[in-house]
């Protein structure tokens, strides 16, 4: 079995405040302690489970934030960034299931911790076109559908309560592990590492060896962006196909799921 991994800071054990996520600080250094920790957790349960191979996807900020030391056989990392699928590097090679660890909420998500959609210039995502009509969405949704394009589900989540309870709603099936309790955007009550390992390891083992998710198929789907500025969204409404629709929101057309996604990551990067 192939399983792919997207791994997020945000939502990993330990990890609630703002210093703890940015690049370089002291608080960030140890923070990756508490990402890796998460990351080895899974991979225990998933190889127990049956995966024959693993790929990592380092998911946060600049794809820094892991090293290959130490990584078991039949696993490796994708690092770095600047790619078309994003914190979703990979997923295209095709895979049985897919995995999103150490995830947070969609931005705007009340008593979540850290929650944001992709940048904090932005402050609401919606999928626009399906049978259910507008859904808002965060990096959970966005990224899932990605994996769906791909062929594969969503399997396996993690993070806080607000985002173990934003995937259910989303992929009915789905394995989701709180790790904290979001009290505030900057607060949660933290259990001990040893809790969330053994939590961990035991959901990502049941992911792959119960029934697996329907994957999502969001292909003709369209997306509404909107930001924080207009001078946000002044970049972002320069993308060939968007549309702006007034002085902070953009409209992504329908299209194959993946061409919205690329042009959504494209518009991410004019800010």
């Amino acid at each position: 079995m192939k399983v792919f991994i997207s791994i997020d800071l945000e939502g990993a054990s330990g990890v609630c405040r703002l210093a703890q996520i940015e690049h370089g600080s002291d608080d960030w250094q140890a923070a990756r302690g508490f990402m890796r920790g998460d990351l080895d957790a899974v991979l225990e349960g998933c190889l127990e489970g049956g995966a024959d191979e693993i790929v990592v996807c380092d998911a946060h900020d600049c794809g820094d934030n892991l090293s290959v030391a130490g990584l078991p056989a039949g696993v490796s990392l994708i690092g770095g960034g600047g790619t078309q699928l994003s914190m979703m590097a990979g997923v295209e090679a095709g895979f049985d299931a897919v995995f999103m660890v150490g995830y947070h909420a969609r931005a705007g998500t009340a008593r979540a911790t850290l929650a944001h959609t992709y940048l904090f210039a932005i402050t609401d995502v919606v999928v626009c076109g399906g049978p259910d009509g507008e859904l808002a969405i965060g990096e959970l949704g966005l990224n899932a559908a990605v994996a769906g394009a791909c062929g594969a589900p969503l399997a396996f989540a993690s993070g806080d309560d607000k985002l173990v309870a934003e995937a259910r709603a989303l992929v009915p099936g789905v394995e989701a592990v709180a790790v904290k309790d979001g009290l505030a955007w900057s607060t949660a009550r933290l259990p001990g590492p040893d809790a969330t390992h053994a939590a961990l390891r035991a959901g990502a083992r049941r992911a792959l060896t119960g029934p697996l998710p329907r994957a999502l198929d969001w292909n003709g789907r369209s997306l509404r962006v909107t930001f924080g500025r207009p001078d946000w969204c002044d970049g972002p409404a320069g993308c060939p196909g968007v549309t702006r629709l007034d002085g902070t929101t953009i409209a992504i057309p329908a299209a194959d799921w993946l061409t919205v996604f690329a042009t959504f990551v494209a518009c991410t990067n004019l800010i």
